[in-house]
């Protein structure tokens, strides 16, 4: 018998979380999830991929909030994103900072529900900023909301996953 929980985090016109939890019978969890940046999708809902493996991920977008600081300047969205990408995936080394790029990488090429895009996070003075690359369509989506928010959705959506899973683990072992 297949459980499923879905839920959205966030407000899809502005930065949003969609996430699908499901099981068969006792079969491990898995969850389908993408990123809503200005009702633009932002990874593939359609994928699933294995729960265990996207939770360090997905926990870690909160366990390093204030580490992530813009590390170019002056750079149009797309510029960045570009940059980001080659700097962290790329051979370029013209990034000299003490800022760690891996913690500014927040879900990129992760799992299978976001291969094929890049996605960023900067946090600046009173906002943070959301860079994405959709690689296969070559689209760009990027949002500045105000400081709190981002880290916010993450963390209601990491709680719902435990609390979620909490809740199937108690029931297989009814």
């Amino acid at each position: 018998m297949k459980k499923e929980q879905r839920n959205i985090f966030g407000n899809k016109s502005e930065f949003a979380i969609e996430a699908i939890l499901w099981q068969i019978d006792e079969q491990p969890i898995f969850i389908n999830y993408c990123l809503w940046i200005r009702h633009n999708m932002v990874g593939d809902i359609e994928q699933c991929a294995l729960l265990s493996a996207e939770m360090e991920r997905i926990f870690k977008v909160v366990q390093l909030k204030g580490q992530r600081q813009m590390p170019f300047e002056n750079l149009t969205a797309s510029v960045l994103t570009d940059k980001l990408i080659e700097n962290t995936w790329g051979n370029a080394s013209d990034y000299n900072h003490n800022v760690t790029l891996t913690n500014i990488d927040i879900l990129s090429q992760h799992g299978e529900c976001f291969q094929g895009y890049y996605v960023f996070l900067i946090e600046q003075q009173g906002y943070e900023w959301l860079l994405t690359k959709d690689n296969v369509d070559n689209k760009y989506y990027d949002v500045k909301i105000p400081s709190g928010i981002i880290y916010s959705t993450f963390d209601k959506f990491s709680k719902w996953i435990k609390d979620s899973t909490m809740l199937v683990l108690r029931t297989n072992k009814a």
